[in-house]
């Protein structure tokens, strides 16, 4: 009996000690409560501020592509045989048709003894039925059959050449020299590209969506391996790709110091909207209501004023401005969400 009465009176001091615990802290939280908003009202709503300046604004679309020299061409063997000598090295600027590799002359295959002759040949005697021709001692016919075997002739004389000395396609530097003097090769291996990277193109693939924001002229730039180079669109497609479900877009770059190598992939940033003097904010400083988008600024008597502004271009979480804020206006950033035209603030530090 005397037990069970002390379990009672436990339990009911326990109880006790709980309800003053609960009742001590939801005092303490009012007394808080009512402390920061005393501070507020007495020193004014804690606020951060900055200077708002015009600035430079882009809105760039991001894509990934392989950019070439503006031409480049390759050159195969024509015949089986061994590099006899490769006159030129990689990085070396050579002029189209300069020899480049030349093959032993005595190849079975290209008959350049026998072609050389046939040429020189019907040369000497294409000279003397024109020289005929021309004094009416031979007819038309005589003459166009000498022509037309020293135009045969030539020709072949001419591939002859092709296959034992081979020269460069286009004018522009070695990139790749896949031989070497002595090194056997067959017909249609590789020999080597001469590319023309002064200036480089690529193609991207814009998106349906963003379509209607590229033209012709828009500038971009392409970055890899932290060189960055400058060009603009040349061409815009005017038709889906089904397979892609985009629109190709080609981009010819600026590359005169070969700061980016050909065939490699960048970076590609095309700039649908560009603004030199632009004032543009983070996007986290715009507050809304039911008449639209504002900001608080400080007013001369370092009072806040509310500012309705019109927005244009978003970039990341950067939003341009383009009507409602001015250079020079001191913005409110941090705190303006607890305070009205009316409030009382205090300014703790500037960004």
């Amino acid at each position: 009996m005397h037990i069970n009465k002390f379990l009672l009176l436990s339990t009911c001091v326990t109880i006790f000690f709980l309800i003053s615990a609960c009742s001590a802290k939801k005092y303490d939280e009012n007394l808080e409560t009512r402390s920061i908003t005393q501070i507020h009202e007495d020193e004014g709503v804690p606020v951060k501020t900055m200077e708002i300046k015009k600035q430079e604004f882009a809105v760039a679309l991001k894509y990934t592509a392989t950019v070439t020299g503006i031409t480049e061409s390759s050159a195969t063997s024509l015949i089986k045989d061994s590099v006899e000598k490769v006159l030129f090295k990689v990085g070396d600027f050579v002029e189209k048709d300069t020899v480049i590799i030349k093959f032993p002359l005595n190849n079975p295959s290209a008959n350049y003894y026998q072609a050389k002759a046939a040429h020189e040949n019907s040369r000497e005697t294409f000279k003397r039925i024109e020289q005929l021709y021309k004094s009416k001692g031979v007819s038309r016919q005589d003459y166009d059959n000498a022509k037309t075997g020293y135009d045969v002739a030539k020709a072949n004389w001419d591939n002859v050449n092709k296959m034992v000395n081979v020269t460069a396609p286009i004018s522009g530097y070695i990139t790749r020299l896949d031989v070497r003097v002595s090194e056997n090769v067959s017909s249609g291996d590789h020999l080597f590209t001469v590319t023309n990277y002064d200036k480089l193109t690529g193609k991207v693939w814009v998106l349906e969506k963003d379509i209607s924001k590229v033209k012709k002229g828009l500038n971009a730039e392409a970055i890899w391996e932290g060189n960055t180079i400058k060009g603009k669109t040349t061409q815009i497609d005017l038709s889906l790709n089904p397979s892609r479900q985009a629109f190709g877009a080609f981009i010819e770059f600026e590359n005169k110091e070969h700061t980016i190598m050909s065939g490699v992939n960048a970076d590609i940033n095309l700039f649908a909207y560009e603004n030199k003097a632009a004032i543009a904010i983070e996007k986290k400083y715009l507050l809304s209501d039911n008449d639209g988008s504002y900001v608080y600024i400080l007013g001369q008597d370092s009072a806040p004023i509310k500012k309705m502004v019109k927005t244009g271009w978003q970039s990341g979480e950067r939003i341009e401005i383009t009507h409602g804020l001015a250079e020079g206006d001191t913005l409110i950033t941090e705190g303006s969400k607890f305070i009205t035209d009316s409030a009382k603030i205090r300014v703790v530090t500037g960004e």
